[in-house]
């Protein structure tokens, strides 16, 4: 086992765990459910905490692969540029998750904050959810040359920024 191969193993978890915490908020606030909408919030949040190894793992991986046949290293840039996107949306996500289980109380009089925390979150994770899916593809592209045709450009930040 090598680096590439931890970072594969863990890249999939925050997409997955997002996408289940943005369901369970959804139909918790829907269905006006606190139980509901604090187990969403929890899964973003341990979606944030899963976010970090696959993050980390990515320089190692990149050691891996970055001298092998057919590998270019525009790709490779692309990837990190996206997943450092995506880790900073996650951040902010499991910000806001980690403030609405510090606010929620199970009590109807004090349930507008958590709400308004919950409908935050909801937000910020679905943009954070098309954020590591967009990493995963440009991070597909490293390897499967079948993606670098869907792959979509990688944003720039603006001029003047470091």
């Amino acid at each position: 086992m090598n680096n590439a191969y931890f970072h594969l193993l863990l890249n999939h978890a925050p997409v997955y765990t997002v996408l289940f915490g943005i369901v369970l908020l959804l139909y918790g606030l829907l269905a006006r459910n606190i139980s509901l909408v604090k187990a969403g919030l929890t899964s973003v949040l341990v979606a944030t905490l899963l976010t970090m190894p696959a993050y980390f793992t990515g320089e190692g991986a990149e050691e891996v692969v970055e001298h092998l046949p057919g590998i270019h290293h525009a790709d490779i840039e692309a990837h990190e540029q996206m997943a450092e996107w995506a880790l900073w949306a996650m951040g902010t996500a499991g910000t806001a998750a980690l403030l609405g289980l510090l606010t929620t109380s199970s009590r109807p009089a004090r349930a507008r904050k958590p709400k308004v925390w919950a409908v935050v979150t909801l937000v910020v994770s679905i943009g954070a959810f098309a954020l590591l899916v967009w990493t995963g593809l440009t991070g597909g592209a490293v390897r499967h040359s079948e993606l670098k045709e869907v792959a979509p450009p990688v944003p720039q930040p603006p001029a003047g920024n470091p």
